[in-house]
């Protein structure tokens, strides 16, 4: 039954989405290359849904390799209030939509002109209004998608916006040689992560009664905590929120009982003070009587005091570490929906591209 649906297909499809993506190194160097040379002083990144938690991802490769703070903005928001912090400053702002039609995110792109900024547009479509509208451009090549899920197309928006992180640490003169190694075969540790698959379906089963469940993530692992807290929203019609782990100690851990899902996401172990913040909230939920999903590193047995199941992903560079953790959260949206008996490429009142 599950080989009819596009969900899982293009699941499985996440690595070469990765490899096709990262195929474009060397345009993404030029863009590099264009951006240090125009000296921009203020970043933002914006989008809808899925592809504003690339962006929101990508931030932090932004900071950490090449020490630009990027600034994530809600593309609904961004055409409020927020629009006027570009003004009188040299902008670039990163736009991101699959399709390169989100009418909200092309709003946005539009206000951010008005005001001056240049703009980057990250879209799996050359001939898209988005591309037309920006001055730069990130091809995707996730290949056509046709679950309303988006799944292959974040793991090759967040291919594309880690290669652009580390092509403009290089341009900066930065020595970040083995990063350029590890990005161009990233798409090698996506496919390990789908190794995860079978067991996947198995824990499914027991996932399918809860209403309920909370995604904790810390540090690097924080983003992939929104997207998968997403999918299990559209996916499977779990009511889920995500959070930073410690966080949720300040108010919504007195919601945790034994009706409650936790999808804990470790951050790796050499982010020490993140990693060991995570397991001390990880332990006190998993006490209080929740049903904890765990996914680590591999090597990473700090799980095993505290979780129902775990769920190992290959080591990636930790700033990396939201293309290998999503993809057995995006494996287990699919299987829940199936338990439950829904249509996982066709979630209830949902489009592919939301025009308003």
């Amino acid at each position: 039954m599950s080989e009819e649906h596009f969900t899982l297909k293009e699941i499985r499809e996440d690595a070469d989405a990765a490899r096709r993506t990262i195929e474009n190194f060397n345009d993404i160097e030029k863009v590099a290359e264009e951006i240090v040379k125009t000296k921009y002083d203020l970043f933002l990144v914006t989008g809808a849904g899925t592809s504003l938690h690339a962006g929101i991802a990508a931030s932090y490769a932004f900071y950490e390799l090449a020490g630009i703070p990027l600034m994530p903005i809600y593309a609904v928001e961004f055409i409020h209030t927020p629009a006027g912090v570009i003004r009188d400053k040299k902008a670039l702002v990163i736009a991101i939509s699959q399709s390169g039609e989100t009418s909200d995110t092309l709003r946005a792109v539009r206000k951010a002109k008005e005001y001056g900024a240049d703009i980057l547009g990250v879209t799996n479509f050359p001939e898209s209004s988005l591309a037309k509208e920006s001055r730069y451009r990130l091809i995707t090549r996730a290949g056509e998608e046709k679950a309303v899920v988006a799944t292959k197309t974040y793991v090759a928006q967040l291919t594309a916006l880690y290669g652009l992180s580390v092509a403009l640490a290089h341009k900066m003169g930065k020595d970040v040689s083995s990063l350029i190694e590890e990005i161009k075969n990233i798409g090698e540790k996506v496919r390990k992560a789908l190794a995860t698959e079978e067991e996947v379906k198995r824990i499914s089963k027991y996932v399918k009664p809860f209403v309920d469940a909370y995604v904790l993530g810390t540090d690097v692992t924080f983003p992939t905590a929104l997207e998968a807290a997403l999918k299990l929203k559209e996916g499977c019609l779990i009511h889920s929120e995500a959070f930073p782990a410690p966080e949720f100690r300040h108010g919504p851990v007195s919601l945790v009982d034994s009706s409650s899902l936790i999808l804990a996401l470790y951050p790796p172990i050499v982010r020490k003070d993140a990693h060991d913040a995570f397991h001390k909230v990880i332990t006190e939920v998993y006490e209080a009587g929740a049903t904890v999903v765990s996914v680590a590193e591999e090597g990473d047995d700090s799980p095993k005091e505290c979780s129902d199941f775990i769920l190992s992903v290959p080591k990636v560079t930790p700033i990396f570490a939201s293309i290998v953790y999503v993809v057995p959260c995006q494996l287990l949206t699919y299987y829940v929906a199936i338990a439950k008996g829904l249509n996982p490429d066709k979630p209830r009142r949902l489009t592919k591209v939301i025009r308003v």
